[in-house]
């Protein structure tokens, strides 16, 4: 085999590595251009909205003579607030005379009264008869303040017993404040401080 063919296999072999090397840039100059042209036309990824801040909810609990007394407030906004009061009796209840369910049915003048931690009383609520069964009666008190109106499900709240204006808000019960059950010409029947619990 003469020395010329050989130089002349070489030289196809390097060109074609050339040629190879040539193709190989310009793809890669190619795919560099299409991922800026990509990045500078694709619009960029929409955030994942984050949870809404969890509500501030006050509660007040007691157990005691059979009584069980749950104060709840439940705080989203300054345009979503609701109070909600809960009284279980077991029957018979000597303490407040309920002998049996049909007793509560005509009962009143129970409410919960709200004190600021030196005593002093700022708002009260009037509980209603929500349910009677043959050994235990509920009263309650729910109210929602939503988008300026006060929604009354059931008794009456008064959020400032300081004026007569029918205040259109939830009483602004806070931690450290006392719920007290008590009857309106009698004494305190029972009682429970407020704690944050979110």
């Amino acid at each position: 085999m003469s020395p010329s063919i050989r130089i002349s296999r070489s030289w196809i072999a390097s060109s074609g590595a050339a040629a190879l090397l040539a193709v190989v840039s310009a793809l890669r100059a190619e795919s560099l251009a299409h991922d800026a042209v990509a990045s500078a036309t694709t619009p960029l990824t929409t955030p994942t909205p984050q949870p809404q801040a969890q509500p501030l909810v006050t509660v007040a609990k007691r157990k005691q003579d059979g009584m069980a007394l749950t104060v709840k407030r439940t705080w989203w906004s300054a345009k979503k607030d609701q109070i909600e009061v809960s009284l279980t009796v077991k029957i018979p209840n000597e303490t407040l005379k309920l002998m049996t369910a049909g007793d509560a049915k005509s009962r009143q003048g129970l409410l919960v009264e709200f004190r600021h931690a030196d005593g002093a009383a700022f708002a009260e609520c009037e509980l209603d008869l929500g349910q009677a069964k043959t050994r235990q009666v509920v009263f309650d008190a729910r109210e929602l303040y939503r988008r300026g109106m006060l929604q009354i499900k059931s008794g009456i709240c008064d959020p400032d017993i300081s004026t007569e204006i029918a205040e259109q808000t939830i009483p602004d019960v806070k931690p450290g404040d006392v719920a007290v059950l008590k009857e309106t010409s009698a004494a305190d029947l029972l009682s429970a401080t407020f704690v944050k619990t979110r």
